[in-house]
Order: C-alpha cells, then sequence, then structure tokens
C-alpha cells in the first residue's frame, strides 16, 4: 500500500509541475518533483537510489517534453549532494533545512540550465533563483504534509 501511495505522490508532483496556470507560474513553481526527492531522500535509510531517481527524471524529461536527461542529470546530482550532508542535515528540523534545500534545489536547477544549453541557447534569469527559493520556502508546509500522509499508511499498512 505505502508503493502505490508514492506512486500517486509521484503523478501528483509530476501534475503539479506540469500545471498549465501561465507563463508567470511556468518559471516560478518550484519543482515538485525535486522536493519529493529530497523528502524521500531524507526521509529514507539511504533506500533511494541514483538508478530510481535517473529514470524519475528521464520520466519527467519526457512528461515536461525537455531535452532527454535535463531533469535525469539534475536530479542525481542534487541526490548526491544531499547524501554527502545527510547526517547534518536529517539533525536539523525543517525550518533550519531551509538553506540546504534551497542549495540542492538551486544545484537541480541549474544543471538543468546548464543542460538545455548545450543544445538551445538558453539565457539566464531571475526565475532560476526564485523558484529554488519558494521550493525552500515551502519545505515546512510540504515535509508537513507528506509526513501525515505517510503516517496514515503506515498506521493502515
Amino acid at each position: 500500500m505505502i508503493v502505490l501511495t508514492w506512486i500517486l505522490a509521484f503523478l501528483a508532483a509530476f501534475v503539479a509541475t506540469n500545471l498549465p496556470l501561465g507563463p508567470v507560474y511556468a518559471s516560478l513553481h518550484p519543482d515538485f518533483v525535486a522536493l519529493l526527492v529530497l523528502y524521500w531522500a531524507i526521509g529514507g535509510n539511504g533506500s533511494l537510489g541514483y538508478t530510481l531517481v535517473w529514470g524519475i527524471g528521464l520520466l519527467q524529461d519526457l512528461i515536461l517534453g525537455d531535452l532527454l536527461g535535463a531533469h535525469a542529470m539534475g536530479l542525481v546530482l542534487m541526490l548526491f549532494l544531499l547524501y554527502l550532508g545527510l547526517a547534518r542535515v536529517r539533525r536539523l528540523p525543517p525550518w533550519e533545512q531551509l538553506f540546504f534545500i534551497f542549495l540542492l534545489l538551486l544545484a537541480e536547477r541549474f544543471v538543468v540550465w546548464l543542460w538545455q544549453g548545450w543544445t538551445t541557447p538558453v539565457r539566464w534569469h531571475w526565475a532560476l533563483l526564485v523558484a529554488p527559493a519558494f521550493g525552500a520556502a515551502l519545505w515546512p508546509l510540504w515535509t508537513s504534509l507528506l509526513d501525515r500522509v505517510f503516517q496514515r499508511q503506515t498506521r493502515r499498512g
């Protein structure tokens, strides 16, 4: 049952990332898939592997129509950087994790931006900084929401 909950959570994250709510939302929304990967990696016991995250990133590239491998590479790098300091990040309460989450989301966004720059001309835009900041600001609410969802599932299953 918990696997079904994770699958539904990722589907909801893919939908939230791809909502057609206009250009402002498209440039400012956080990467909900990356936030879910971070939540899973911090909450799990190192059970989230790079291959699975690579597959999630490739699926995200296919859904968004981006250059294949952009989000996959960004998510894998983000997970690698998180695993380097995982013990330190886990000891912090969610509101103190904001700075680390911001840096990880920024690294993921920057890798995607660079990856896309190999094939098409991309320009630096302030939204590259604002979207990770918005994602980090949502982190305490995000973890609280997901904690409730997954605690409810573990009590049932």
